[in-house]
């Protein structure tokens, strides 16, 4: 006699999974918001330079994150409601919550740390160079990047706490045997 299927997780959990899920998206897209509108004008000796996000490499590797981490937030929003409104799952549900879970968490952590690190390091080489204030643009500019940084950080630790609860899920599930 085969064993019976696992019970569906209770509406409480689906409704912490999908609050989750509209967390990580949020972040997201704020993140998203940040990085791409962040720019910054210099002027150096009667000569006008504009620093865009893009011209700076670890910027790009954090918004390229963002928006990939973005996707897959949407496409597990988009299936976190129609499982809680059908109540119907995927065999392989479990399994790409899992490993999609784990593998985009990671790229969010590393976008984050990315972040973090070019902000400080650009931040301190300017000051070595030019005296500026707190109101001066180019703090602006990497308080943006330092705002977005952490943003990415939170998308990282909601999407690591939906990853946990995908390790159970999988875990629960009865192992088929041919």
């Amino acid at each position: 006699m085969a064993p019976p299927p696992p019970a569906p997780p209770s509406v409480t959990l689906r409704t912490v999974l999908l609050l989750f899920r509209v967390l990580t998206t949020a972040f997201l897209v704020i993140t998203v918001v940040l990085i791409s509108t962040n720019t910054v004008t210099l002027e150096i000796s009667r000569t006008s330079i504009k620093l865009r996000f893009n011209d700076v490499y670890a910027f790009r590797y954090m918004l390229s994150a963002a928006v990939i981490g973005l996707l897959y937030a949407l496409v597990q929003l988009f299936l976190t409601i129609t499982q809680f409104a059908t109540g119907a799952t995927h065999p392989l549900n479990d399994q790409f919550n899992f490993y999609g879970d784990k593998i985009i968490s990671y790229l969010l952590a590393t976008g984050s740390a990315a972040g973090f690190g070019v902000s400080k390091d650009l931040k301190d080489t300017y000051l070595a160079f030019i005296v500026f204030d707190s109101t001066d643009p180019v703090d602006e500019f990497f308080s943006k990047g330092y705002a977005a940084a952490s943003l990415l950080l939170l998308a990282f630790v909601s999407l690591a706490v939906l990853s946990v609860f995908s390790s159970l899920a999988l875990s629960k599930r009865p192992i088929q045997v041919s």
